[in-house]
């Protein structure tokens, strides 16, 4: 088993978020991430609203470049396997239809995953650690059932958001 910690492995992550005119989010995604191909930089843009948070990209991450380290991993595509675990579910055909951005999508994240070139737009904003107050219905768009959202007591939601991420290790077998 390949042992790295969080810090070290998510290093190279930055988070930004802006938004696009509907229908255009897919455009949007073809020009960001097509570019960084040939230079090896990986980059991932996805729905705003279901990212809670750089917290959520960053384990996410870990757990993505845990997986192909270790020779786990669903896809060949840094970029992919964050999307999976970032999406908390099992299958990459659900991952995407949950996560990639539509004609429907407004707001977007803008992720730079690995090394290399990568300059922000000026407009694009920092994506703050950890979205504050979610709303219930975002929360159950992501996945996590009222069962779930009765036992979050006095913590966070995010703290759910987190345990579904770390639970497509489990999932994947």
């Amino acid at each position: 088993m390949v042992s790295f910690d969080v810090d070290q492995a998510t290093r190279e992550l930055m988070v930004w978020t802006t938004k696009v005119i509907k229908g255009e989010a897919s455009l949007f995604l073809h020009d960001q991430v097509e570019p960084r191909k040939e230079r090896k930089t990986q980059v991932l843009v996805t729905k705003a609203d279901m990212i809670f948070g750089v917290d959520h990209l960053r384990t996410a991450l870990y757990h993505a470049k845990k997986a192909i380290a270790e020779g786990r991993n669903a896809s060949d595509s840094l970029a992919l396997e964050t999307l999976l675990y970032a999406s908390g579910e099992r299958q990459l055909s659900s991952a995407l239809k949950k996560m990639t951005v539509d004609d429907d999508t407004e707001e977007i994240v803008i992720a730079k995953l690995s090394e290399g070139a990568f300059k922000p737009q000026e407009s694009w904003k920092t994506f703050p650690d950890k979205v504050e107050d979610p709303s219930r219905d975002r929360l159950l768009r992501f996945g996590l059932t009222e069962k779930e959202l009765a036992t979050l007591g006095d913590r966070h939601p995010i703290e759910l958001v987190m345990e579904k991420v770390a639970a497509v290790d489990v999932l994947k077998k």
